[in-house]
Formats: structure tokens, sequence, C-alpha cells
């Protein structure tokens, strides 16, 4: 597919909003995923900081610098050593579920959040993207001696799939432990959890049933 022939599908009125959201998610995935795959923004990034902290470690030699110099330039050199991609960011804020962003967070509330399983908490929050995976994942090797022909696509589905997947679980997981624990007892969260959850997987079902409607009407 060229780039002209993309450019036609995302502004083909005839093609569904669902079918091109999915598409760029897809496109953005993938790049996601050659990004972890091959390293480029890693070694770019990293290229990019040994340059910078080599420069200045030259200009630290320099006499006629003063102590304030000096120690802005150490500072600078430490910032640079420190720094963080949006990427390396947003996973860490993902994966984060008890918001221990602060080293001021009191302990009573560290302690409180600690008793609610991470594991589980993910589970009750994204059942319904995680059970089909799962599924899936099981079915994959004999989809794959089946299908030999296309072992490429079919990995290649399953690997982009998946990554969505857990995409999409780890925003809800996260969400969800906005909530604070109910009576101490992390169980009440899981069981709302798996409440909330089921709720908004039947207001995309309501949501995909309308466009779908929409679509069919204005083909005929």
């Amino acid at each position: 597919m060229d780039f002209s022939s993309i450019i036609h599908f995302l502004t083909d009125k005839t093609r569904n909003l669902s079918s091109k959201a999915v598409f760029i998610v897809f496109a953005l995935l993938l790049l996601v995923f050659l990004d972890n795959t091959f390293s480029f923004s890693y070694y770019y990034n990293t290229s990019q900081k040994v340059t910078q902290i080599r420069q200045i470690s030259e200009g630290l030699k320099d006499r006629t610098l003063s102590k304030s110099e000096k120690k802005k330039l150490l500072k600078l050199r430490t910032d640079i050593l420190e720094h963080k991609t949006l990427k390396d960011i947003t996973y860490d804020y993902l994966t984060n579920l008890n918001f221990e962003t602060s080293d001021q967070i009191p302990t009573e509330i560290i302690e409180t959040e600690s008793k609610r399983n991470s594991t589980i908490h993910l589970l009750t929050s994204a059942w319904w993207i995680l059970i089909p995976l799962g599924i899936v994942g099981i079915a994959l090797p004999f989809a794959l001696l089946i299908e030999r022909k296309d072992i490429f696509t079919t990995l290649f589905g399953f690997v982009f799939l998946g990554g969505f997947g857990y995409l999409i679980s780890l925003l809800l997981s996260k969400a969800l432990s906005f909530i604070p624990l109910i009576n101490n007892n992390p169980i009440y969260n899981y069981v709302l959890n798996f409440i909330l959850s089921g709720i908004l997987l039947f207001f995309f079902i309501i949501i995909g049933k309308k466009s779908n409607k929409k679509t069919i009407a204005n083909t005929a």
C-alpha cells in the first residue's frame, strides 16, 4: 500500500470511523514495535547524551570558569544523564499502579495501596480484553500448524493485537486504580473493577452497533 492509497483510505467517507481508528492505532503500534526492536530512538538518544556529556567534561577543564559556572555544568550533566524520553515517562506512568510518584507520600497511604495486588487489579480491570487474548494465545500454536503458508501474517497479527490489548488493559487498570480502597478491603475494588469494566464493554458494543448502522445507511 503506497502513501496515496493510505490517504485515500483515511479520507474515504464510506469507511467507518472505527476502521480508520484501528488502522491508525496499528500504524502507531508498528512504529513502536520497530523502534523497540531495532532501538532507533534509544541509540540516537544515547549517542546524543554521550556527545553532550563529553562536551561538558571538556568544558569543565576550562580554568577560567568560576565555581558557580562549574556547578551549573555539573548539574546540567546530571540532568542529561537522568533525562527520560516521553516514551519512558509514559510507560513508567502506566505501569505505576500505586501512584508512588513522590517521596513525600505518607507511609500509611503506601501501605494501604500495597495491599492491592497489581495482577488481580489488572485482570479485573480488563478481563474482557485479557481473556480473549489468552484464548487466542493458547490457540495460536494450533493455528500456526494449520496455516503454515501464512505463519508470518498470523504471528504479526497476534503481536499487534496483543500489544494493542495490553495497552488498553494498562489504561483501564490505571484509570481504575484511582479509586481508593473500599473499607480497606481490595476485594471490593476487584468486584467494582469487574463491573465498571463490563459497563464500558457494553458501551463500546452500543457505539459499534450505531456506527455499523450508519455505515450501512451511507452505502445503501
